[in-house]
């Protein structure tokens, strides 16, 4: 029994050494490898893969590669879908044993990542060769953990139908994330196994016209659905807090959101639609619930629509300053306001139902420092028309004579000893018009 156990021995020794020689001579070489490894994994992707350089260390065993890249397939214009200069991956031993591959971490440094989405559905980090029909779906190798560092994104569209290169619509720069226990036949079967939760920082944001920074968030990842979960963010002097979704369930890629503001400096937000001197100046808080599709044109986001409220405190409307009709219920105001710009309130509060570009509010309220306007209205974003009706309310009492002479001069009438105008806005946010109606 004991020679026995001296011959078991000495094979197990003969096997390690001739293992561990082995993995000498691919940790001296690794490079020889590389087409084989490419050659690999192209067939399993079906799309076009660079590695420049290959690096092995035995203990504990990890290969680092250099010079990542995957390029975009047809129908997609010449480019790259991933760039990355270094991939980290730790891989166990005990796989190996029994002649398989598995990957503990995967450690992805500075990559460059440009989603773009094709008319008919495909996207360019897909198999070219798989139906365009098939929904897009993530797959990302069977990881333990992935992490990316200091990463940059951008996602655009191809333009229906000649596919011409289209305008970017999201831009993520310097984000750092990671994600444990990726199942990756769960997420290509679809099964409810499939989700996975993780993290997310990101430096700065711009999504359409709108910036944000210093974004943390955790991440949920589904086949065909990515998902920012209770993110917190900075955005124009003010916080957001919310989820957002994107959803490659179909052809057209859906986007949702719960957004929520407070302190956003109005006149900054709309600066980033708006040329020349801010028309609203305050500070705004809000609650906004906005959908739509990604559409593949010149201007993706034109069919975004939504609901909210809002209320922005102690600004002005600039663009009223000079006008006739706030000039002539100045008088009405509280006092010691009167040093006020004529275009100040207190605080602009309403709904927002937002459709192609065009906001309608069924309710609104202002308070002019004791002149309150109740209305209603709209404001057509693609050529700034205006046009809101409401009544003026004085809020100080009046006496007789002034009531009296009130109800003669531009259809004002009394309410329980308070003037009430009738008001409309027309014009344009450049050029606004407000007038006491007859």
């Amino acid at each position: 029994m004991a020679k026995g156990v001296k011959i078991g021995l000495v094979v197990v020794a003969c096997a390690i050494l001739g293992l561990w020689a082995a993995a000498w001579y691919a940790v001296r070489n690794p490079d020889r490898y590389l087409p084989q490894t490419i050659a690999y994994l192209q067939k399993k992707t079906g799309l076009q893969i660079e590695i420049q350089h290959a690096a092995v260390r035995l203990m504990p065993l990890s290969v680092r590669l250099y010079g990542v890249a995957v390029k975009n397939p047809k129908p997609f214009p010449p480019g790259y879908f991933l760039q990355a200069p270094e991939v980290d991956a730790a891989i166990p031993w005990m796989p190996l044993l029994h002649g398989n591959v598995a990957i503990r971490s995967l450690v992805v440094e500075k990559p460059v990542i440009h989603l773009i989405s094709d008319p008919d559905g495909l996207w360019n980090f897909q198999d070219p060769s798989s139906a365009k029909t098939q929904p897009a779906r993530f797959s990302m190798g069977t990881i333990s953990s992935l992490q990316i560092k200091n990463g940059t994104l951008y996602g655009s569209v191809l333009i229906d139908p000649s596919d011409a290169p289209g305008p970017v619509v999201f831009t993520v720069e310097n984000f750092s994330g990671g994600v444990r226990q990726l199942n990756v036949n769960a997420l290509k079967n679809r099964s409810h196994e499939a989700s996975v939760a993780g993290s997310l920082t990101v430096e700065t944001a711009i999504f359409g016209r709108i910036h944000l920074r210093e974004i943390h968030s955790q991440l949920q990842i589904e086949p065909a659905q990515f998902t920012f979960k209770n993110f917190t963010a900075k955005t124009y002097r003010g916080n957001a807090a919310g989820d957002f979704t994107f959803d490659f369930a179909s052809n057209t890629t859906r986007f949702d959101t719960d957004l929520r503001v407070s302190g956003v400096g109005i006149n900054y937000l709309l600066g980033e639609f708006e040329t020349g001197q801010p028309k609203i100046i305050g500070m705004m808080e809000a609650d906004m619930k906005l959908n739509g599709i990604i559409e593949h044109s010149t201007n993706p986001l034109a069919g975004i629509h939504g609901t909210g409220h809002f209320t922005i405190r102690k600004g002005e409307f600039t663009g009223l300053k000079g006008n006739k009709g706030m000039a002539e219920m100045v008088r009405f105001r509280d006092p010691g306001t009167k040093s006020l710009p004529l275009s100040a309130f207190s605080s602009f509060s309403g709904d927002l139902d937002l459709n192609r570009q065009r906001i309608f509010s069924r309710q609104i309220h202002v308070d002019f420092y004791g002149i309150d306007v109740e209305g209603s209205g709209s404001v057509d974003e693609l050529n700034s028309r205006l046009d809101y009706k409401g009544d003026a309310t004085i809020q100080t009492k009046q006496g007789f004579f002034v009531s009296t002479f009130a109800r003669m001069f531009k259809g004002a009438d009394s309410k329980h000893g308070r003037l009430v105008f009738p008001i409309r806005v027309m014009g344009t946010l450049n050029n606004p018009k407000c007038s006491v109606v007859d």
